[in-house]
C-alpha cells in the first residue's frame, strides 16, 4: 500500500489530507493547527473531519501517520507564514515535504488530482482534465440554449485539443467575435514554387502574351496540368479546391486548340447564372484574339425592356451553355450546327450524383464523346470522393491537387437566432474595414436557406447588403455581380442553391444556415461554399463563420440539430451518392441519344460511355410500344412524337398527360397549367396574418396550412381589413372549386398559373404582373421566377403544339402557337 500525506497551508489552519494508493478520493481529512512552544512549531489539535461526529486525533498519532507515510506533500500558493511553521515543525521530526501543485477545484471538493503544464487552463491556473469537465458541463446547462450530445462531446473534444476551459466556455456565449476563441481549424496552404513559367508554353504568340498580363508563372493545378499533356491534347479530370485556376485550365487548352483550326470549344456549366458571367468574361477577355462567344442556357426568354442582349449563335468559336442549353441542340437533332468541336469544358461535374440532373449531364457527356470522338475533353470539379473511378469511367487523365491557394481560418459561432443580423453586420463590417496585400477590400458572401430570407437578413443587417437568388431577374443578378465585382457592395446574401454558382470574390463566408430549404447541406456543398472564401488573385487569406442555433431543427423528422449538423460538417468526409437513376430517367436518356444516332450498335456505345446502368433492350422494346421509336434491323429513329419529347426534355409520364389532353381536345393554356403549376408565391402580408390569428402562418402560398388558413372564414374575419380584403380577393378567384379535397385539389395552383399567364397575355412584363397580384391579392414572387415560369409555358406550349399537329388537331395547335406567341411578347 502507498500512503500520501497531502497538506495545504490556510491562513489559521493546515487541512490534511491522507491519500491511499494514489486514488482521488482520500482515505480522511483533517485540520492542523500548529502552536508555537520553546522547541519550535509543534501540531496542536488535529480535528478529522470525514466522520459524522467530531474527533480528535491525539498529536502523536498524527506524527506516526506522518512517518509511516511514503510522501508528504505541500501545495504550492497556501499562506506563507503557515507553510514555513508546517515545514519547520517536520524537520524537528526529521521529515519534509515536497512542493506540488494541485487541481484547486478538486481540493474545493475534497478530492485530489496534481496539475501540471499540460492540464487545463481556467482564470488564470491549472485545474485538472475531470474538473474542467465539469464546469463546462455546468456553463452548457446554464446557458440559454439546448446543446445536444454530439455538441457536448464536441466542446469536450475542444477543450482537450485547446486546454483552454475559458476559450471552450467563450464559445456558448454571445458576447464574443474574438477570433482566437471562436476558431475551429486553419486548413494551410501548401507552399508551391511553379516552375512552369507562361512564357515557356507552347502556346500562340498573342495569347500568350493575354495570359503574361495577369501572371508569369501558372498556378499549382495549372503547372500540373500542362506537364501531364494538356496542350499536348490529353482528356484530363481536373480536381482542385476553387479558386485554384481550374478555369484556365479548360480555356489554355480550349483558345489554343481554336488557334490550331482543331475546332471550337464547348464550356459548360449547371447554372444558367454562371454561364451568364462565363460568357461576359470570355466575351470581354478573348475579343482581342478575334474570338467570338455566344450563350446557350436552354431558356427561350421572352422579350421585355430588361432583356440583357447576348450573342446566340452556334456558329461562335466559343460557346458557353448550361448543360440542358446545348443538349437541346444535340436532342432536337441539330448537333452538326455546332461544327467542328476542338475541346470540351464540362465544370462541375460532379452535379453528376446530383438526383434530379444527373442523369441528363450523363446522358449529355456520353452523347458529346460520341458527336465528337476527336475534341479534347477537360472535366472540372472542387468536391469529388472518388476521382479515380470518374477519371478512369471518363476515359480522361486524373490531375489531383489538395491544397488551397491560400489559407482558411473556420470558425464555429453558437448563437441565438436574435444575435445573427448583429454579429453578421459585425462581421462584414470589419472584414470590409481591411485591405489584402493586394488591394483589395475583404467582402463576405453570407448563405441562407430561402430566398425569402435572403431579402430579410440583407434588409435587417447594419452594412449595405444585396440579396442575390435565382429568383431574381438577370438583369437584378448582373447588376449585384457587377458591383460585387468592383469592391462596391461589402455583403452578398445567396442561397445555398448557388453554392456552384456565380465566382463572387469574397474573402469571407458565414453560413447562416447549415439547411438547404428544409433539408441539411451535405459535406460536398459544404465544402463547394466554404471553398468560396479566399481568392489567390485578390486575398490573402479566406474565413469560414458558421452561425448554428443550439437545438434548431428545420422539421420534424430531423434527428440532428444545427449546432451538431455544424461540427459534422467540419469534421465529416464526403460520401458518395454514386450516379444511379431510374427507368424514367434512363428512358429519357436512350430518347434523347436516338436523336444523334440510328445506330444500334452506336447507340450502344453511346450508353457504353455513360455512369447509368442501361438494358438496352429493354427500354428500345418499352419505347417502341410507347411508339416513341421505330427500330428496324440495325436502325432505330424516333417517331415525329418520340422527336418531340426528346427535344423538350419530357419525361414519359408527362408526354403522355400532353397527348392524352390534346386528344380530349383540352385548351393548351389549361394543359400547361396542369403540367406545371407556379409554385413560388408568397403571401406579402404573412407576418401580419400569423400574429393576428396567433397561427405560424407559412410565407408560401401553396405550402402547408397556408390554403387552409386563407379558406377559413372565421380566420379572415380577426385579420385587418385592408388584408381581408386581399384574402378573400385570392379566394374568390382561387377557391372557388367543388373539389372534395379543396384546397388541396390542385384547382387553386392551377387557376393562380393560369392567370399569370394571362397578365401576360395581355402584355404585361414579370414585374408588372408581380404588382397586380400584390395589389389586388396580396400575393408577391420574384421576377425571376416569373421570368423562369413563363419560359417553361412557351417550351410546354411548343410540345403542345407539336404533339397536336402529330395528332391531327388543328384547333389546338393553332390556340397553342397564337398563345405561346403572346407569351413570348
Amino acid at each position: 500500500m502507498t500512503l500520501w500525506v497531502l497538506s495545504y497551508a490556510e491562513k489559521s489552519k493546515i487541512v490534511v489530507m491522507t491519500i491511499k494508493d494514489r486514488m482521488k478520493q482520500p482515505l480522511s481529512i483533517a485540520e492542523l493547527h500548529i502552536k508555537d512552544s520553546y522547541k519550535g512549531p509543534r501540531p496542536h489539535k488535529i480535528r478529522l473531519l470525514t466522520g459524522k461526529n467530531e474527533e480528535f486525533i491525539p498529536p502523536q498519532q498524527f506524527i506516526e501517520l506522518l512517518r509511516s507515510a511514503n510522501r508528504i506533500m505541500l501545495t504550492e500558493g497556501g499562506n506563507p507564514a503557515n507553510e514555513v511553521a508546517f515545514l519547520e515543525m517536520l524537520k524537528a521530526f526529521q521529515l519534509s515535504a515536497d512542493r506540488v501543485k494541485i487541481c484547486k477545484h478538486c481540493w474545493l471538493n475534497k478530492r485530489f488530482n496534481f496539475v501540471n503544464s499540460k492540464s487545463i487552463k481556467y482564470h488564470d491556473e491549472l485545474i485538472c482534465e475531470d474538473c474542467a469537465k465539469d464546469e463546462l458541463i455546468r456553463a452548457v446547462r446554464s446557458a440559454d440554449a439546448p446543446y445536444g450530445e454530439k455538441s457536448v462531446d464536441f466542446l469536450e473534444q475542444v477543450l482537450h485539443k485547446t486546454r483552454d476551459l475559458d476559450r471552450t466556455i467563450r464559445m456558448l456565449s454571445p458576447e464574443r467575435l474574438d477570433p482566437e476563441f471562436t476558431r475551429y481549424d486553419t486548413i494551410r496552404t501548401k507552399p508551391y514554387e511553379s516552375t512552369v513559367r507562361v512564357k515557356s508554353l507552347p502556346l500562340a504568340k498573342k495569347f500568350k502574351e493575354l495570359l503574361l498580363q495577369k501572371s508569369e508563372t501558372l498556378l499549382p493545378v495549372q503547372a500540373l496540368s500542362v506537364e501531364a499533356g494538356l496542350l499536348e491534347g490529353k482528356n484530363q479530370f481536373v480536381v482542385s479546391a476553387t479558386a485554384t485556376g481550374k478555369t484556365l485550365i479548360g480555356e489554355m487548352a480550349g483558345v489554343q486548340n481554336l488557334l490550331d483550326k482543331k475546332g471550337k470549344m464547348l464550356y459548360l456549366v449547371p447554372l444558367v447564372a454562371l454561364a451568364n458571367q462565363k460568357y461576359d468574361q470570355f466575351t470581354e477577355r478573348y475579343s482581342k484574339l478575334g474570338i467570338t462567344t455566344s450563350i446557350k442556357i436552354g431558356a427561350i426568354l421572352i422579350k421585355t425592356s430588361q432583356r440583357v442582349k447576348m450573342h446566340t449563335s452556334p456558329n461562335a468559336d466559343i460557346i458557353v451553355g448550361t448543360y440542358e442549353g446545348v443538349d437541346h441542340m444535340l436532342r432536337s437533332g441539330n448537333a452538326d450546327f455546332l461544327g467542328k468541336i476542338g475541346t470540351v469544358v464540362i465544370d462541375e461535374v460532379h452535379t453528376l450524383e446530383d438526383q434530379e440532373r444527373g442523369h441528363r449531364l450523363d446522358g449529355l457527356i456520353g452523347r458529346l464523346r460520341y458527336a465528337a470522338p476527336e475534341a479534347q475533353f477537360i472535366y472540372l470539379s472542387a468536391t469529388v470522393v472518388k476521382p479515380e473511378a470518374y477519371a478512369k469511367k471518363l476515359g480522361a487523365q486524373l490531375i489531383r491537387y489538395d491544397h488551397r491557394p491560400v489559407p482558411l481560418d473556420r470558425h464555429l459561432l453558437f448563437c441565438q437566432e436574435n444575435e445573427k443580423s448583429n454579429l453578421i453586420s459585425q462581421l462584414a463590417k470589419e472584414e470590409y474595414s481591411m485591405f489584402s496585400s493586394k488591394k483589395h477590400r475583404g467582402q463576405t458572401i453570407v448563405f441562407t436557406n430561402s430566398r425569402r430570407n435572403c431579402h430579410k437578413l440583407a434588409g435587417a443587417l447594419s452594412i449595405q447588403a444585396s440579396p442575390y437568388h435565382a429568383g431574381l431577374s438577370q438583369y437584378e443578378r448582373k447588376k449585384v455581380e457587377t458591383m460585387f465585382a468592383k469592391g462596391e457592395l461589402p455583403v452578398v446574401v445567396t442561397t445555398a442553391a448557388l453554392a456552384a454558382g456565380v465566382d463572387f470574390p469574397a474573402s469571407q463566408v458565414i453560413f447562416e444556415s447549415l439547411a438547404m430549404g428544409i433539408d441539411w447541406i451535405s459535406v460536398q456543398e459544404f465544402l463547394q461554399m466554404s471553398g468560396r472564401a479566399g481568392r489567390p488573385d485578390y486575398h490573402d487569406r479566406g474565413i469560414v463563420v458558421l452561425m448554428p442555433v443550439p437545438g434548431k431543427s428545420y422539421s420534424s423528422s430531423q434527428s440532428d440539430t444545427e449546432e451538431e449538423v455544424a461540427i459534422k460538417l467540419l469534421q465529416g468526409e464526403m460520401l458518395s451518392a454514386g450516379v444511379e437513376y431510374g427507368e424514367a430517367e434512363q428512358l429519357e436518356e436512350v430518347l434523347a441519344s436516338v436523336a444523334v444516332t440510328s445506330s444500334v450498335q452506336d447507340l450502344r456505345k453511346i450508353h457504353s460511355l455513360m455512369f447509368g446502368g442501361f438494358d438496352l433492350d429493354k427500354l428500345v422494346s418499352r419505347l417502341q410500344s410507347y411508339r416513341f421509336l421505330e427500330k428496324k434491323g440495325n436502325k432505330v429513329t424516333l417517331t415525329l412524337f418520340g422527336k418531340i419529347i426528346a427535344a423538350h426534355f419530357l419525361p414519359v409520364s408527362k408526354a403522355f398527360l400532353i397527348r392524352d389532353a390534346v386528344l380530349a381536345d383540352n385548351s393548351p393554356i389549361k394543359i400547361v397549367t396542369n403540367l406545371e403549376f407556379f409554385d413560388a408565391a408568397y403571401f406579402k402580408y404573412s407576418n401580419q396574418i400569423g400574429s393576428s390569428l396567433h397561427v405560424n402562418m407559412p410565407s408560401r402560398v401553396f405550402q402547408g396550412a397556408a390554403l387552409d388558413i386563407v379558406f377559413d372564414g372565421e380566420s379572415l374575419s380577426q385579420l385587418d381589413q385592408k388584408i381581408r380584403v386581399l384574402m378573400l380577393n385570392f379566394a374568390s378567384d382561387f377557391l372557388t372549386c367543388t373539389c372534395r379535397d379543396s384546397p388541396y385539389c390542385g384547382c387553386a395552383e392551377q387557376k393562380f398559373s393560369e392567370k399569370i399567364i394571362r397578365l401576360r397575355m395581355e402584355g404585361m412584363d414579370p414585374s408588372q404582373i408581380i404588382k397586380i397580384l400584390e395589389d389586388k391579392y396580396g400575393i408577391s414572387a420574384y421576377q425571376g421566377d416569373v421570368f423562369g415560369y413563363l419560359d417553361g409555358a412557351v417550351r410546354n406550349l411548343d410540345a403542345v403544339e407539336l404533339i397536336a399537329r402529330v395528332h391531327s388537331k388543328k384547333g389546338v395547335t393553332e390556340e397553342a402557337k397564337k398563345l405561346k406567341k403572346k407569351v413570348q411578347g
